[in-house]
């Protein structure tokens, strides 16, 4: 890849001619630092992810604390034609030792610390927190207090518990529910009455009374419903949408929220254990069953011909107690293929529990041990999208009104997929390959958005490089980022409707920005470079390494946007009204979450690569630092800034491509790497902070990512087919 070598020697050559100081400026460099174009009437600077060198040796990214850290000033040879190696440290990047667990030695990693060594009657694993009873019945809960999972009400006494997702249910001994924890969809409101059973899904709970089923939750929007269409059971376990139970003739009975189908296995079965998206079982012969509703193709390694007398589902695999007590579990783990059996802990075990995360299993003497399957998304979940038909440059994607899939290209062209089985052709939406340059220094058409009302507003927003002639003359032609709007008519861009909102003149190569995004509040937002002029990140007398917010609604040739009122420095003389972030290098991509946070991935330049949050009046730190490491004058003014809530280092990749925002995943952010092909989930825990974990290992190099109508993610790439990431992957 040729323009990738050449824009990576001259990105480091423009990087030694600009440091702030320590470097001597070239006379012309000067000049150039000076001309007119770096005024507030000219548009931001696009960008792509800064191509650099692969690392020889790629390792699984693991979260930098986000505190700002001091970093020695660089110290740049002027007589060199090339910059030489960066003498910032970066934070050591290291995975935290986990503690052993008493008393039963295990010789697996991912262990999950307990709260000591306390006996118990009964355990149960949620997605980061796992309970148990103790003799006198009391709950213990451990782990992570996301959404109160720890809290427990006080003076609470249980007969039997049942974890969820990030809530817990339990019958206190007069057969009355309690629960607590999340509650967003009310599942940790149960209803009043006395109940034989209680089993926590993803984000509902079903309860039994006399055989008869009654759930709240997700899916039961008036609260408390005693659903009908199950026949009586005798027990009930609940998984992401649907509870399974036996019947009195041992059948195993699933009933699914969405459909309200019911569906029977025949039996007859003597246990049950119920996973995210499977169901499993244990004959009278003692061997396993499982099934499941969902397409999830980890399913595809089967149980094993083991015998067992217990059986728990998880989020993609399973485990159960054998008849010689060991535990043994299959299904999708890190690594797994078909038919390969995941880690299990070494010993004797009574009763087993398996959680979305955390598994917890009790031995002859009532303690616990719990542990955790790896995380890596296994390669079969990834899948060729629009027919495995090859792209060159896909930059960025987006659904369309009629449920088909918007394809941005890098040429200039804008087309419409669909993602069936035998589907029509693309149709063009836009094309402008004759005016976009493309394709040398992360030049070409980079975003494009539809307008958030677009029944009423038909527009398509587009942000592309051309060709400006008449910056400085006809001999000295330049490069123009331009944000422009188009009209759509009968499923097309009408050309001839284009109106300019935004131009801005770039002399220099890269950095330019990217990303196209509507807010809640209807706003329009673009990401902007600094078209490798750093210094002008932290000027607001520019635009260059900002985050723009504009109100484009009713646009004019006259008067092709408004400034919000709102916007951070709308009052003041010295800045650009329109910037609502700043301190940026190059961010490449970003994505609203549903309430409302700005995700924003920023691609750095020898030392990390970072995430961030982006907020009004935000100075995300650059070019003073780089992801969490900062120069060292900047340590009394760091509070100021807004660190990253993730980075990263060089052994992990060479430029992040952020991303898009998982509702499935509890709104976690979904991003990956230019180089290492490394795709990451990033959720945040209230103990932990922001964790970022491996789902897929692509082939190629990532440039972006989308959604579907469906919430289907999808993995763009250079010269690939667009991976399609399964649905639910990584749900736990």
């Amino acid at each position: 890849m040729r323009w990738l070598n050449l824009k990576w020697v001259a990105e480091k050559l423009a990087r030694g001619l600009t440091q702030i100081r320590g470097a001597i400026y070239a006379p012309i460099v000067c000049t150039a630092l000076a001309l007119a174009f770096y005024s507030c009437n000219e548009p931001p600077a696009q960008l792509q992810p800064t191509p650099l060198s692969p690392p020889d040796t790629i390792v699984v990214a693991t979260p930098v604390a986000t505190t700002r850290t001091p970093q020695s000033p660089t110290v740049v040879p002027t007589a060199q034609p090339q910059i030489t190696p960066s003498l910032h440290t970066p934070t050591p990047i290291a995975p935290t030792p986990q503690p052993p667990i008493a008393p039963t030695p295990i010789a697996i990693p991912n262990l999950v610390p307990l709260p000591g060594r306390v006996p118990f009657t009964q355990v149960t694993a949620g997605k980061y927190h796992a309970c148990g009873l103790q003799a006198d019945g009391t709950p213990l809960c451990w782990g992570s207090n996301v959404n109160d999972s720890l809290n427990i009400p006080a003076r609470l006494t249980l007969s039997r518990i049942s974890a969820g997702l990030n809530f817990t249910c339990g019958l206190r001994p007069d057969r009355t529910i309690a629960c607590w924890g999340q509650n967003d969809t009310g599942q940790a409101s149960p209803p009043n009455g006395r109940f034989d059973e209680v089993a926590a899904g993803r984000d509902h709970a079903c309860a039994l009374n006399e055989g008869a089923l009654t759930c709240w939750g997700s899916g039961f929007t008036d609260g408390a419903e005693a659903v009908q269409e199950v026949p009586p059971l005798s027990s009930i376990q609940a998984g992401l949408a649907f509870t399974c139970g036996l019947t009195p003739s041992a059948d195993m009975a699933c009933w699914y929220l969405e459909s309200r189908e019911l569906v029977i296995n025949p039996g007859p079965f003597i246990d049950t254990g119920i996973g995210l998206h499977h169901a499993c079982a244990i004959r009278v012969d003692r061997t396993a069953f499982c099934v499941q509703k969902y397409q999830d193709h980890s399913r595809r390694s089967q149980p094993p011909p083991t015998k067992f007398v217990q059986i728990s589902g998880g989020w993609r695999h399973a485990c159960g107690i054998t008849e010689a007590s060991d535990i043994e579990c299959w299904g999708s783990g890190a690594p797994s293929a078909q038919g390969e059996r995941l880690n299990a802990p070494k010993g004797k075990f009574t009763a087993i529990s398996i959680g979305w995360r955390n598994s917890c299993a009790l031995n002859p003497d009532g303690y616990a041990t719990c542990w955790q399957q790896p995380d890596v998304q296994n390669p079969s979940d990834l899948s060729e999208a629009f027919g495995g038909v090859s792209f060159e440059w896909p930059v960025d994607l987006f659904s369309l009104p009629n449920g088909e899939i918007a394809v941005v290209e890098l040429k200039g062209t804008i087309a419409a997929y669909s993602d069936e089985p035998n589907a029509a052709p693309p149709k063009t939406i836009l094309d402008l390959t004759d005016r976009t340059v493309c394709c040398n220094d992360e030049s070409g058409m980079l975003s494009a958005a539809l307008d958030p009302q677009f029944e009423k507003f038909p527009f398509l927003y587009v942000y592309y490089n051309l060709l400006n002639k008449h910056a400085y003359g006809e001999d000295v032609p330049e490069l123009v980022s331009r944000l422009a709007r188009f009209r759509i008519e009968r499923g097309r861009a009408v050309r001839d409707s284009e109106l300019t909102i935004l131009d801005v003149v770039k002399p220099r190569k890269w950095h330019y920005g990217g990303a196209i995004r509507f807010g809640a509040d209807g706003m329009l937002y673009l990401g902007i470079g600094d078209n490798t002029s750093a210094e002008k990140a932290q000027s607001l007398d520019s635009l260059l390494g900002k985050i723009i917010r504009i109100d484009v609604r009713g646009a004019t040739p006259g008067q092709p946007y408004l400034v919000p009122p709102d916007n951070p420095f709308v009052n003041n003389p010295d800045a650009c009204p329109e910037i609502w972030a700043y301190g940026l290098r190059n961010p490449w991509r970003m994505d609203f979450a549903p309430d409302g946070r700005l995700f924003v991935g920023d691609a750095g330049s020898s030392i990390q690569e970072e995430i961030s949050l982006a907020a009004t009046g935000a100075n995300l730190g650059w070019p003073m630092c780089e992801g969490s490491i900062c120069e060292e004058w900047m340590e009394a003014d760091a509070a100021v800034l807004t660190a990253p809530i993730f980075t990263y280092g060089r052994e992990d990749g060479c430029a992040v491509v952020g991303g898009v925002t998982a509702p499935r995943l509890d709104n976690g952010f979904i991003f990956g790497d230019y180089c290492s092909g490394k795709v990451w989930l990033l959720e945040q825990e209230e103990r932990e902070g922001w964790r970022a974990r491996i789902l897929a290992q692509v082939e190629g190099r990532i440039l972006s990512f989308g959604a579907g109508v469906d919430e289907t993610v999808y993995i763009l790439k250079a010269y690939k087919p667009i991976d399609r990431l399964q649905s639910d992957v990584g749900e736990e």
